[in-house]
């Protein structure tokens, strides 16, 4: 048989099944590559929305963009006003500010803990940063604060026992009260909690922070000099780029993207693609099984019929195909459907009512290329696993299989 007439045969095969078929039987197969479908999509998309959710989480509280550092065997940069004129006069840069490590402790009542405290300028800080306004209780710095302080809630306490770090914070800590911070210079002060905010990520929630202006009263050889600068990108050139312009300014910096400083959450999101491919696997051999069983039950209740097509001429690679191009049309009402329900259904309802995680609410990240792609992959198994029983079937004798021995 000519290979065009061929196809055409097994089209006309699958065409009349489909047809004349139980559509009940249709029906459930759509319905159930519709659901694999969903599955596929939806695990993934979440985990993704996650993964997106820790990254805008590190970049707005805690890394920005771009880290400039100063280099090893200096404890600080100076000349930091000038400098940072330079950095916001760069194309690409959207905001920057500048830090100073001031504390390394802080106490209250009979609590004490390590934690890190940085002298910042609240309105530059305010620009890189989503910190100022996550606010749990209170309100942010002003510039001209002093003896003020703005605790995370993982230090503060506030009397939430829910709270990761509880245990080791100052546990009943709230707005008004005050605080002893230990200096970098054995020095201890007594600040006023201002505010305290909540970003919803343990990392930036244990920071502190008082205001550049009262920390170069008492730490005097602070004064214009910064332990890190922030660099928030506008997004128009790729941070390589904004490096290598960055890099001419000075010589005694260097320079970390986002990416570098994050190693433990990287693993975890290392670890959330590696479920996100085990999911996906166990999905996919699901898939393969419905259409496999399905396509088997059908080829039983039809063996003596494709012996008749058989004992005609049609030729055994046209009744395989002719159920591939089923299993075909079912995964693509599957898909189709699926992508409706997932993009006009389950995407929007999450948006609505995220999934709380540790680290923040995260709605599903979805991707029109993940969606393709697992469309593409869910299809090709759908024909491989239907090929499978209906190429079994063919190998037997045509007269056995008009008389369904």
């Amino acid at each position: 048989m000519a290979p065009g007439r061929m196809l055409r045969v097994s089209g006309f095969l699958a065409g009349r099944s489909l047809i004349r078929g139980n559509r009940g039987v249709t029906a459930m197969t759509v319905a159930v590559l519709l659901l694999i479908y969903v599955d596929l999509l939806f695990v993934p998309s979440l985990i993704q929305g996650a993964v997106d959710k820790i990254n805008s989480q590190v970049t707005d509280t805690l890394t920005s963009t771009l880290q400039i550092m100063p280099t090893h065997g200096s404890h600080d940069i100076g000349d930091v006003s000038a400098y940072l004129s330079q950095i916001r006069s760069t194309k690409g840069v959207a905001a920057t500010t500048a830090t100073y490590r001031v504390g390394s402790e802080i106490s209250h009542a009979d609590e004490s803990n390590v934690w890190t405290v940085d002298a910042i300028d609240p309105s530059s800080y305010g620009q890189v940063f989503r910190t100022p306004f996550n606010l749990a209780e209170g309100r942010y710095l002003a510039a001209a604060d002093t003896a003020s302080i703005f605790l995370g809630i993982q230090i503060a306490g506030m009397g939430n026992q829910s709270l990761r770090s509880y245990a080791t914070s100052l546990k009943t800590v709230h707005t008004g009260d005050q605080v002893t911070v230990t200096l970098v210079n054995g020095q201890n002060e007594t600040l006023q909690v201002q505010g305290i905010f909540n970003d919803q990520f343990l990392l930036a929630d244990q920071k502190a922070y008082v205001t550049q202006q009262w920390a170069s009263q008492v730490l005097p050889a602070m004064r214009d000099r910064a332990t890190t600068i922030f660099v928030k990108s506008d997004g128009t050139v790729p941070i390589d780029t904004l490096v290598s312009k960055l890099e001419p300014l000075r010589g005694d910096v260097s320079y970390h993207t986002s990416a570098e400083l994050v190693g433990p959450i990287n693993d975890e999101v290392d670890t959330f693609n590696l479920i996100n491919d085990i999911l996906r696997t166990i999905t996919l051999f699901v898939a393969l099984i419905t259409v496999f069983i399905v396509t088997y039950v059908d080829l039983v209740n039809r063996r003596r019929q494709i012996g008749i097509e058989r004992a005609i001429g049609i030729s055994p690679t046209a009744v395989i195909l002719s159920y591939m191009y089923k299993a075909v049309v079912y995964a693509c009402l599957g898909v189709g459907l699926g992508a409706v329900l997932f993009l006009a259904v389950a995407g929007p309802f999450v948006e609505r009512h995220p999934f709380l995680f540790p680290f923040g609410p995260a709605a599903l990240g979805i991707r029109a290329s993940e969606m393709w792609r697992d469309a593409l992959i869910l299809v090709v198994v759908a024909a491989i696993s239907a090929c499978i029983p209906a190429w079994r079937s063919v190998r037997i004798r045509i007269l056995d299989a008009i008389w369904s021995t």
